[in-house]
């Protein structure tokens, strides 16, 4: 009764605590995501004409290859790209407007000489200025400049204002991509709206849940202490309940520390601190188990015993820290060849034992040789300037109902059986 109680006060404080909080954040939210839209959005309004204002440089370069250059005659300013006039011809930016809904503007120096702005009286601005801060910015600077706010004849616009660059590297003028800031805020509310009737609806849906949610925090301390309680007694293969373990929250956090001292303590135990391969224990144990179910008429196995050809000599010429990388670039080798196929395990100091599980003697005897060839073919680094080569030899033998001691001597007989025949070989 008592732990009932405990729990009920608890669950009843969730309820209390968790209620206000979440409306305030489906608010913090709302508030968040919008903001962040509109961000998002002015930067992909940017982007946009950024990536216009490159496509039609490159089509008029593509169309009229040479330099932009200007005349004047009868008063009248004349603007060349090439030898193709391109005063007067709309034909291009009125279709690319068309299609994109941006405006568009050459500038010989900082006058308009065409675009698809209109006054309001329907006629095209041409001929005047830009302003002297884009002067200064682009034409002087020769650089790139985006403007959040620019008015043209009362009309506000995100523009994109580039350098025409001749092949001498003078700026010669600039080429104006911009959009109606009206027509940018209305896809923005468009957009943002459905964000708020959400969050509005999330809200209330919120409420309804808290109890739902309130129990599954409850649930999930409950099989986290369960969990724990397990490890303790040491059961190291108990499982954590999935739906705890993949939680994003503090408890689902918890669940996986729990989880990762589960396995550093199987590490501890069951693992080889230097290699990552199994320990002599687990290899026993796994070759029992095996061994079991080969008594029991449900699979085939085989082992071997491997060890390292003249890894004392390694040792006393380039030292120890050589060996244990040998060790440990081996083990790595034979870990990958036997991956759903069986176990390795370091039997000993250079010496390995490898159950390869539902197998007969012939495919275990290709496995191996699988091993032994990247083995010779490994060039083992050791510092910067020294490379180790070495090779290994295999005693194997096809598993038995005999007991565990008589196969490991089998393996271990054709293992010194070909130690003391030439090395570098598998004895079967």
């Amino acid at each position: 009764m008592k732990n009932i109680k405990t729990k009920n006060s608890l669950f009843g404080k969730m309820l209390q605590i968790t209620l206000i909080p979440i409306f305030l954040l489906a608010l913090v939210i709302i508030s968040f995501s919008a903001h962040s839209f509109a961000n998002a959005l002015n930067n992909e309004v940017k982007r946009g004409l950024m990536d216009l204002s490159s496509t039609i440089l490159t089509l008029y370069d593509q169309l009229y290859p040479g330099d932009y250059q200007s005349f004047i005659q009868d008063d009248a300013l004349y603007m060349l790209k090439g030898e193709h006039q391109i005063n007067g011809d709309f034909s291009i930016i009125d279709t690319i407007k068309e299609n994109t809904g941006v405006d568009i503007t050459f500038f010989y120096h900082d006058t308009r000489v065409i675009t698809t702005l209109y006054d309001k009286n329907g006629e095209r601005i041409i001929g005047t200025k830009v302003n002297a801060v884009v002067t200064k910015d682009v034409l002087e600077n020769q650089k790139a400049a985006f403007y959040p706010e620019v008015s043209i004849d009362g009309q506000d616009y995100y523009a994109y204002y580039a350098p025409l660059v001749n092949q001498d590297g003078n700026c010669v003028g600039m080429l104006f991509v911009a959009k109606p800031t009206k027509s940018v805020y209305l896809s923005m509310w468009k957009s943002i709206l459905p964000i708020i009737f959400l969050g509005i609806a999330a809200m209330i849906i919120a409420g309804a849940f808290t109890v739902r949610f309130s129990h599954n925090l409850m649930q999930a301390i409950t099989k986290i202490g369960e969990f724990l309680g397990k490890v303790a007694k040491g059961d190291l293969s108990e499982s954590l309940d999935y739906n705890v373990s993949k939680r994003e929250d503090e408890l689902g956090a918890l669940g996986r520390h729990a989880v990762y001292m589960q396995k550093s303590l199987s590490e501890l135990v069951e693992k080889d601190g230097l290699t990552g391969l199994f320990n002599r224990r687990s290899g026993e144990k796994k070759l029992k188990q095996v061994h079991r179910d080969k008594q029991d008429g449900n699979s085939e196995f085989c082992i071997a015993l491997g060890d390292i050809d003249f890894f004392k000599k390694i040792n006393d010429t380039y030292g120890h820290e050589c060996g244990d990388v040998v060790l440990v670039r081996l083990a790595h080798i034979m870990r990958k060849h036997m991956i759903g196929k069986g176990f390795v395990s370091r039997w000993g100091g250079e010496e390995f034992l490898l159950i390869f599980t539902e197998c007969l003697l012939e495919d275990a005897k290709m496995i191996l040789e699988e091993i032994m060839q990247e083995i010779r073919e490994s060039d083992i680094v050791y510092e910067e300037n020294t490379k180790v080569r070495v090779t290994m030899t295999f005693g194997i033998c096809q598993g038995s109902t005999d007991s565990v001691d008589a196969i490991l001597r089998e393996a271990d007989s054709k293992l010194y059986i070909g130690k003391n025949s030439g090395r570098n070989q598998i004895v079967q």
